[in-house]
């Protein structure tokens, strides 16, 4: 264990952290769910719950879990200064414009080191301008939340991020042609940036697996940590963090990088579908 904080970009992956590292201390030690959950006198659901971040860890259920668990005694404070600075709450927290189910999406992505996404209805939140989501989201408070979120890409250790944009995208007119024009000029200047990539998948390319809908997988600075695929529809959102799960988008978005037109050539053609708006 380092003495020092795991790194911790947002509270929110600070608790999904503690969250794995219950876990991964319950089976190091051969313990069961319901073992724990008898040293805490509680229903084996509450241990499942801690496990899966669907509740967080409190400081005295550390402290009664921690030395069970085998965590030396000088070691637990470390456990509980780490819970302290994951219960903290983030911008995103209670803020109305945010649905309850996107608010953990948005602490992970604020504490994210790198994220790959697939996108083939919009332009990805990370990359939208203030006009293009304006047009798109007609709430006021939803815009500057997103707006809000891309934060990430300009702090001292900034997100990677490496989009592919289906061309459909590039195409579907949202708001105006000023408002697309500013949109496809901004994805531009993005793709300068050096822990920026973006490729588009152009209208020709073979069959691939991204038919199947958009997704994000969000990595995370914390040494061994797989990191999580996120993917949404009408009822809400959701994310899947199984081994098996994760090596095939992993593979699918491998496949999607082969496939998309390579960087120069996305520029340039994102490039063409701004110069037909002016």
């Amino acid at each position: 264990m380092p003495e020092t904080d795991p790194p911790m970009l947002s509270p929110t992956v600070g608790r999904r952290w503690l969250a794995q590292e219950i876990r991964r201390l319950r089976e190091a030690a051969g313990l069961k769910q319901t073992d724990v959950a008898k040293r805490l006198r509680c229903n084996p659901t509450k241990i499942t719950h801690l496990e899966s971040m669907r509740t967080p860890v409190g400081g005295p259920d550390l402290e009664v879990l921690l030395p069970f668990l085998g965590v030396p005694v000088e070691r637990v404070e470390w456990y509980l200064r780490v819970c302290d600075l994951a219960r903290e709450k983030g911008w995103w927290d209670g803020d109305r414009s945010i649905p309850d189910w996107f608010s953990l999406y948005v602490g992970l992505e604020a504490g994210a080191s790198e994220i790959r996404c697939w996108d083939t209805g919009y332009v990805t939140g990370l990359f939208q301008t203030a006009a293009y989501a304006t047009a798109l989201l007609d709430n006021p408070g939803a815009v500057e939340a997103r707006l809000r979120r891309q934060e990430a890409l300009r702090r001292d250790d900034p997100l990677v991020v490496h989009a592919i944009l289906d061309e459909a995208v590039l195409c579907r007119r949202i708001g105006d042609a000023g408002v697309m024009r500013g949109q496809l000029d901004h994805l531009g200047a993005l793709a300068e940036m050096p822990d920026v990539t973006i490729q588009v998948m152009p209208f020709d390319a073979a069959g691939h697996r991204g038919h199947l809908g958009s997704f994000k997988w969000l990595g995370f600075p914390q040494e061994d940590d797989p990191g999580a695929v996120y993917l949404e529809n009408q009822f809400g959102g959701w994310f899947l963090e199984k081994p098996e799960e994760l090596a095939i988008f992993q593979a699918d978005f491998a496949d999607l990088v082969e496939r998309a037109l390579p960087e120069e050539d996305s520029a340039a053609l994102i490039a063409r579908r701004a110069e037909e708006l002016r």
